[in-house]
C-alpha cells in the first residue's frame, strides 16, 4: 500500500497548527497566558470557548476524562481542517507565490480555528443542558471565538507556509 504524498505547504500549515495546540496543552503556557493576558479570560467567563483547543495527555484540574477526549478530538478537527484548506489551496494553486501562500497557511488556522470551535462549543451546549437556542448560541459563539484566536495566530502557519513557495525563476546572470 502506497500513501499519498502530503504537499510541504499542507504540512508548513498543519504543523504549527498541532504546535499551538500542544503549547496550550501545557500547564505553564497556559498559566502565563492567563496571568499576563487576563483580558483573553473574558470570552471564556461568557461561555466562549478559551483560545485553541489544547491536547493534553491527562485531564487538567477537576475537568474529566469526556472534556479531555472532547478537547483532543477538537484538536483533530483543527488540524484537519487547516490541512484541508491547505491541500484546497495547493490543488487549486500549485504555483502560488509566498504572498498568497501565507494568505492561504493564516486562512487554514482561522478555518480550524472556526470548525474546532464550533465542536467545542456545541460540547458545552450538552454539558450545559442548553436548549435549541442554546446549542444555536453556544455553536456560533464557538466558531467565532475560534475564528477570532485564528486571526491573532495565523501568522505562524502564514509563516511556515510562505517558505514553501515556488519562486520564480530570476533574470538569467551573465558571468
Amino acid at each position: 500500500m502506497r500513501l499519498p504524498r502530503i504537499a510541504p505547504a499542507v504540512a508548513a500549515a498543519a504543523g504549527p497548527c498541532l504546535l499551538l495546540a500542544l503549547l496550550l496543552g501545557l500547564a505553564p503556557v497556559l498559566t502565563a497566558l492567563t496571568a499576563h493576558a487576563g483580558w483573553a479570560l473574558v470570552p471564556s467567563a461568557l461561555g466562549a470557548p478559551l483560545a485553541l483547543p489544547p491536547l493534553r495527555a491527562a485531564p487538567l484540574g477537576s475537568t474529566g476524562w469526556t472534556q479531555l477526549l472532547c478537547e483532543d478530538f477538537a484538536v483533530a478537527v483543527l488540524v484537519t481542517a487547516a490541512a484541508l484548506r491547505m491541500r484546497r489551496h495547493v490543488r487549486l494553486r500549485p504555483k502560488a507565490g509566498p504572498g498568497r501562500r501565507a494568505l492561504a497557511g493564516w486562512t487554514s488556522l482561522v478555518a480550524g480555528g472556526a470548525a474546532s470551535g464550533l465542536w467545542r462549543g456545541l460540547v458545552t451546549a450538552r454539558m450545559t443542558d442548553a436548549g435549541p437556542v442554546g446549542w444555536l448560541a453556544y455553536g456560533a459563539v464557538g466558531a467565532v471565538s475560534g475564528a477570532a484566536w485564528g486571526l491573532c495566530l495565523g501568522w505562524l502557519p502564514g509563516l511556515a507556509s510562505s517558505l514553501t513557495a515556488r519562486r520564480a525563476p530570476g533574470p538569467a546572470r551573465e558571468g
